[in-house]
């Protein structure tokens, strides 16, 4: 089945630690993400910095919806205006767009 996902690449905020950043990000945020209505899979993926200082990004989050109409009701909703008003208690920057993926090996 195909599915309209979506990127968000976010970059912590500089007055946060990265243990602050990954607290509010994988707790209250993605409380916050999983009550998105038609929300159907959601992943956070954290980039080690220090590890790799030039990827520009702090992590990235996937969210599977069945269809475009489908997200694009989700972030229309309550649930979803709130969730994007939380992004700057935590994020310097984030930058979501929709993406075609192509699954390759998938169990």
């Amino acid at each position: 089945m195909a599915y309209a996902k979506r990127i968000g690449y976010l970059v912590r905020r500089d007055d946060m630690s990265l243990d602050q950043f990954h607290s509010h990000w994988l707790g209250t945020h993605a409380e916050l993400c999983k009550k998105l209505p038609g929300l159907v899979r959601y992943a956070t993926n954290l980039i080690d910095r220090e590890k790799y200082p030039d990827a520009g990004w702090d992590g990235f989050s996937e969210l599977w919806f069945e269809s475009v109409e489908a997200h694009d009701a989700a972030f229309a909703s309550e649930e979803g205006r709130t969730l994007l008003a939380d992004a700057p208690n935590f994020a310097k920057k984030l930058y979501g767009v929709l993406v075609t993926e192509n699954q390759h090996i998938w169990p």
